[in-house]
């Protein structure tokens, strides 16, 4: 009896075993992917296929590119550089709040700027597009910011205001 303990507990363990592993994987190369692509190239020939693009508005907007991606690099160093800059700020505690509330006006300053030329990009990208290219644009950027807003997606059939615990619901006024 003890013997057959002992080997179902080996075969559990083996089988746990390999079960973390076969997780730990697909984790990793589900972040990663096998083929090493970067994820602003997958994201352009996602959009590149929905837009059923010709051949000539595919070089113009090719040649669009290096150069919004040298700003886009720059602005995200600069960026990086101030955050460290803001950090190292913070160790010195509260004695040096208003050099923190300028270095994070410089931080904020560089994220508009980032934002100005992800637009510029949009339209400078819009105006080689057609009508129905346009409106497929939209939608496929709609799309995109609503993913990276942390959109939930579609509820499940079950969830309803009055069925289980729900959303944080905003307390009644207590009394008359």
């Amino acid at each position: 009896m003890k013997r057959n303990f002992w080997i179902y507990l080996l075969v559990f363990s083996l089988a746990l075993n390999l079960g973390g592993l076969a997780t730990y994987v697909y984790m990793r190369y589900q972040t990663r992917g096998f083929w090493r692509e970067s994820a602003p190239q997958k994201l352009f020939q996602e959009m590149w296929g929905s837009l059923n693009l010709e051949p000539g508005q595919k070089q113009a907007l090719e040649s669009l590119l290096p150069e919004h991606r040298r700003r886009v690099r720059e602005l995200r160093e600069g960026l990086a550089q101030k955050r460290r800059e803001l950090f190292e700020i913070t160790k010195e505690g509260t004695d040096a709040w208003p050099a923190m509330q300028a270095k994070v006006k410089e931080v904020s300053a560089l994220q508009g700027q980032l934002e100005a030329e992800v637009l510029r990009f949009c339209l400078a990208f819009q105006e080689h597009l057609k009508p129905e290219q346009k409106g497929a644009f939209i939608m496929f950027v709609e799309r995109r910011m609503i993913n990276a807003q942390g959109g939930r997606g579609r509820r499940s059939p079950r969830w309803k205001s009055d069925m289980g615990v729900g959303p944080p619901q905003v307390a009644k006024p207590c009394g008359p």
